[in-house]
């Protein structure tokens, strides 16, 4: 799965560069379009919208990566493995730990490290294995969680990024005015104001969408805490006595 964000976060490398690029050679190209009677597409206002635009464009694909991972990472068969809970059900009941322990140190997934960290007190008690398995529920959900955060991120700074679009676009615009000496008609001031309102909509584009896939993969990881912890509540049952 590492890879596959690694290839998406090089497109968005990319990506970025050549927004850049396009940023850079870009200019005016809003106000050189509209003086000469030209349609302004919508490729036309992104270009106008300059480095802020392309980090926010970057951001939607750093995004993009994010909840590809998360939805592979957080589904119930990769996390609670069927095939391994029942073969952990069989070895517990067989009193066969040491197998036990070996199938949990193998897999990386949450019931496994959970369970790994409760079986390795087999020798202290069945409280302290509870414990510890509580210590594990706490641990594998922080880090779930801490790679969520990344998301949250992202939905808080891109609408920042595009609201400091809009404040370098207006300072554009007046600037426009000042050179003019407040002569300025609607045409010389359409690349300020254009790059004011295209970075204020893209950032919201990127920032809603993202929010609430960030809500959707929390609810998702509180799921799965409380799955696995009745779970290995009723697998550490057969060790009360």
């Amino acid at each position: 799965m590492r890879k596959y964000f690694v290839l998406v976060a090089l497109a968005g490398v990319l990506a970025f560069a050549g927004a850049g690029l396009l940023a850079a050679e870009a200019g005016g190209t809003a106000s050189a379009a509209a003086e000469m009677g030209e349609a302004i597409t919508l490729w036309d206002n992104i270009k106008a919208g300059g480095i802020t635009e392309a980090l926010i464009l970057l951001l939607s694909v750093v995004a993009l990566a994010l909840a590809v991972q998360n939805a592979v990472e957080l589904r119930r068969d990769r996390q609670i493995p069927q095939h391994v809970l029942q073969e952990l059900e069989g070895l517990i009941d067989e009193q066969n730990y040491d197998e036990a322990i070996d199938l949990c140190e193998s897999e990386d997934n949450f019931l496994c490290n959970v369970m790994a960290a409760a079986l390795s007190k087999i020798g202290n008690g069945y409280e302290r294995m509870v414990e510890a398995a509580g210590e594990g529920v706490e641990e594998n959900a922080s880090i779930l969680n801490a790679r969520l955060t990344y998301l949250s991120l992202i939905a808080s700074v891109a609408p920042m990024l595009g609201l400091l679009g809009t404040v370098i676009g207006m300072i554009e615009a007046f600037n426009v005015i000042a050179r003019m000496k407040g002569a300025a008609n609607p045409a010389d001031l359409a690349g300020g104001i254009s790059k004011a309102l295209i970075t204020t909509c893209t950032g919201l584009f990127v920032a809603i969408p993202t929010l609430v896939l960030y809500m959707f993969f929390r609810n998702r990881v509180i799921r799965l805490t409380q799955e696995v912890t009745v779970i290995a509540g009723e697998l550490l049952d057969s060790f009360r006595s």
